[in-house]
């Protein structure tokens, strides 16, 4: 065993932080929030669910007493919070649970891709990006196969890829070479097929992408046509996309119009009207959580637009953070960023609440 992964199993029983409950002024409802073990505690990207496979661990990034950034496990059971990783280097806002292996996250150090086991705090190097690379790979997420994870490198100032690493080898396959900025990676769910998009923070002539996972066909989600009005005037903003995990489709935002959920080809099948800022689908589809630019946080039942707001206060100008909602496995609990009193993490049992519909 390791230096490392002997410190790092060590830690992994280490008790840092707790939980404490309280009742939304707006919603009523009881809102379980984690005791931040440092600074900037916050939940992962909402693109895939932040629980470990079996729902039993909430997996979040934070800052310890050392400055350093680790990835850390939150018992649902026992409302504890565990450090899991240990040394320089963990991104820890890019970490990804494994979907089927309740004990594994993947998560980047560095070029380096690592896999560690959240209760033994065993350490697996998968592979790491080829050089010349400036960066790390960005947030994993697995490929439809289970044999891949997707990710990014960028080979200089003006060159970026898509890509795939081999969970087995470790090796690098480049899918896609473009001449911008590539963001929000993400393989589809249940076809070779990976999106992308060309990050600015504003104005892109087109954002979103996707590219089959054997390199062919690499073309726009949907296109900017007078046929289809996807975009408001001088901005494409469909933004903030996430697969559906069963149905393979996806939604987006349409700044200042709605949400929109469209097919793995881009065709729009439903617009619900809002003006909220991100957007996360439950696995079956069936509900939505979307947030606004005020901090509250909605519960939306897909098939009829139903809305209700489950959770306020979450943005101030002091702590402005983005609540990046997501659900669990079953769909049972949402979890999401809050600045209420402080940076950290909460979560609300819909089940629990009664806020869940009978099949």
């Amino acid at each position: 065993m390791t230096r490392r992964v002997l410190f790092t199993a060590v830690l992994a029983g280490l008790c840092l932080a707790s939980a404490q409950t309280y009742r939304d002024p707006k919603s009523g409802l009881e809102v379980v929030e984690i005791a931040p073990p440092g600074a900037g505690t916050s939940n992962l990207y909402y693109h895939f669910s932040n629980f470990t496979a079996d729902d039993s661990n909430i997996i979040f990034g934070a800052a310890g007493a050392d400055g350093q950034v680790q990835v850390y496990r939150y018992e649902v059971a026992t409302g504890k919070a565990h450090v899991v990783t240990s040394g320089a280097g963990v991104a820890a806002s890019n970490a990804c649970p494994h979907p089927r292996n309740a004990r594994l996250v993947l998560y980047p150090r560095g070029r380096a891709v690592e896999e560690i086991d959240i209760y033994t705090g065993k350490v697996r190097r998968i592979g790491e990006l080829p050089k010349p690379s400036i960066g790390g790979p960005g947030q994993p997420t697995f490929s439809h196969d289970m044999k891949s994870i997707t990710g990014v490198r960028k080979r200089d100032a003006a060159n970026w890829e898509v890509g795939l690493m081999d969970l087995a080898t470790g090796a690098w396959l480049t899918v896609a070479s473009v001449g911008f900025q590539v963001g929000h990676v993400q393989h589809h769910p249940s076809e070779p097929l990976i999106f992308y998009v060309w990050e600015t923070g504003g104005y892109a002539p087109q954002r979103t992408w996707v590219v089959n996972a054997d390199g062919t066909a690499n073309r726009p989600f949907y296109y900017t046509t007078e046929k289809q009005k996807w975009v408001t005037p001088l901005k494409e903003w469909m933004t903030h996309e996430s697969w559906v995990t069963r149905t393979g489709d996806m939604t987006l935002i349409m700044d200042k119009v709605g949400i929109v959920i469209a097919d793995k080809t881009g065709q729009g099948k439903r617009l619900l009207p809002g003006n909220y800022w991100h957007v996360r689908a439950s696995e079956d589809g069936r509900y939505l959580l979307a947030h606004d630019f005020d901090g509250n946080l909605f519960l939306i039942e897909t098939a009829t637009d139903s809305r209700r707001l489950i959770a306020s206060g979450l943005r101030d100008t002091v702590r402005a953070v983005h609540a990046h909602a997501s659900f669990d496995r079953s769909g049972k609990r949402v979890l999401f960023n809050t600045g209420r009193t402080r940076q950290t993490v909460a979560y609300i049992d819909l089940e629990k609440a009664g806020l869940l519909r009978a099949r």
